[in-house]
């Protein structure tokens, strides 16, 4: 197995910024230069978990020898010694030769019947590298506690676990049988949960060839060799950068029209392929299904229509796709209004985070939309980094990321505009206004009581005036003074 390449400090850097400085990571789907010949396709890089391209991602399809990933996967969960040696009863063979013309010719790894020198890693390898069927059913019966239907289970069980929605499997070699189907994001799914939590995953699936334990035909032991033709340097397909993981095929699929398999429909099969590849820093897992293995005349095509796709979009991806740095940490997104601030009456509001993303160099970085959130205006006063929501990232109509938007500085609250406020906030109220009213109201009545007071005082004083007029001085001081011996004297005597 070719070793990877290590990822430069600089490209390291970029992923820690991708994975760890956004607050949501989306997909965005781009759409390739050429077309695809695989009816299902799902291409994602794995540094970001990006999605780079999907075509009919959740079409179920039949994924032939992909399936083995799944039975891979399941033993990887399920066994506790991988030296430990299996059983390999009659029972693991005797489908091959029942009939069914689906389960006839199958790629084996030449293992014999009850030979009992065979470990569970040998049967891995056997399984992964040379696509043997013989090992999937030998697995299967061992995991499954002599029973592969209970391992068969076991695989439908940890596709629901994973996330799958659209899976289903019959069997663990992918054999043709109608019940026995993925989707191309299904099976990338899968695929990326057993790299991400089983090291020795892309160990064995990346490997060349492997050495399998000798038998009784083959008393000195013997290699098998992987069909995964991208990773063997004299072939036609050879890729560099290709680390795994498995292909898948069937040149026919046979469909009973009877109630034994003597007689028989007969359709043209399809390529699956399955692959990852690291060049310059960068990941990719691949995952096609539905190639056609024939052409429409009924010819083989000059060259594996899988692998014409894999190497199109590994091409691409690598030559066109770089890290790019849309938003930095402290960028000025906006400015919103402050009220009341001291020699300041707006505010920028910058990003809390770097947000790098994979983006084609083909294609402007402006196309990334930015839409921006809906800030009020804010009071003074306003602390620096103060939370006003999130920039949202949106490429092709699915959104990228959400990042936080905090104020670029503090702003101080302007005193002399505070209390103006705060005056004419209370001159504006309607409790002052109606102490105004109630104000106003007294001073009329005062004014109205001042008025009618003043205009009897005068009345007063004018009948005064009259009356001393009226009477003279000779006659005020007799009424001052009564004469003794008047009525009124006399009066008082009495």
């Amino acid at each position: 197995m070719r070793k990877v390449k290590i990822l430069s400090l600089f490209t390291s850097i970029i992923l820690l910024f991708s994975i760890f400085g956004c607050s949501m990571v989306g997909n965005a789907v781009f759409a390739p230069n050429f077309e695809l010949n695989s009816e299902g396709v799902y291409m994602i890089n794995l540094d970001t978990d990006i999605v780079v391209v999907s075509k009919n991602p959740d079409k179920k399809l039949y994924p032939a020898s992909t399936t083995k990933i799944m039975t891979c996967l399941v033993a990887l969960e399920n066994v506790k010694d991988f030296d430990a040696f299996v059983e390999i009863p009659y029972d693991c063979y005797n489908e091959f030769s029942e009939g069914n013309p689906n389960f006839s010719d199958v790629s084996a790894a030449d293992i014999q019947i009850h030979q009992s020198n065979v470990t569970y890693m040998d049967c891995l390898y056997a399984l992964m590298v040379s696509s043997a069927c013989e090992a999937a059913n030998i697995i299967a019966y061992n995991v499954g506690g002599g029973n592969r239907e209970t391992f068969v289970a076991m695989m439908n069980d940890t596709a629901k676990k994973i996330g799958c929605k659209n899976t289903h499997f019959s069997n663990a070699h992918g054999l043709f049988e109608e019940e026995n189907y993925t989707t191309a994001y299904d099976l990338a799914m899968i695929t990326k949960y057993a790299i991400e939590n089983y090291p020795s995953f892309m160990k064995i699936c990346g490997s060349t060839s492997y050495e399998m334990p000798p038998n009784s035909r083959n008393p000195d032991g013997y290699t098998q060799y992987t069909t995964n033709k991208f990773m063997v340097p004299s072939s036609d397909y050879y890729y560099e950068g290709v680390t795994g993981v498995k292909t898948g095929s069937i040149d026919y699929y046979y469909y009973k029209t009877g109630e034994t398999w003597n007689t028989y429909e007969k359709k043209a099969g399809s390529r699956a392929l399955v692959t990852t590849a690291t060049k310059n820093g960068y990941t990719y897992l691949t995952v096609t299904l539905g190639a056609p293995y024939f052409n429409e005349d009924g010819t083989l095509p000059e060259k594996q229509l899988s692998f014409v796709d894999h190497k199109n979009l590994y091409d691409w991806a690598f030559e066109d796709f770089e890290y790019t740095l849309v938003v930095s940490k402290g960028q000025q997104i906006m400015e919103t209004e402050i009220d009341k601030g001291k020699d300041a009456d707006r505010v920028g509001i910058i990003s809390t985070e770097d947000y790098y993303t994979l983006f084609p160099k083909s294609l402007d970085i402006s196309s990334i939309q930015m839409i921006r959130p809906i800030v009020p205006t804010l009071e003074a006063p306003v602390e620096k980094d103060y939370p006003v929501g999130n920039l949202e990232l949106v490429f092709g109509g699915e959104t990228l990321a959400k990042l936080k938007l905090v104020t670029e500085d503090s702003v101080e609250l302007d005193m002399t505009a505070y209390y103006k406020e705060k005056i004419s906030d209370m001159l504006g109220s309607t409790q002052f206004k109606a102490i105004l009213i109630t104000l106003g109201a007294l001073i009329v009545v005062y004014v109205a009581a001042n008025i009618m007071y003043k205009q009897h005082r005068r009345k007063v004083a004018e009948a005064n005036r009259r009356r001393k007029i009226q009477v003279s001085p000779q006659a005020r001081k007799q009424v001052r003074r009564p004469q003794q011996g008047s009525p009124y004297d006399r009066n008082r005597r009495r």
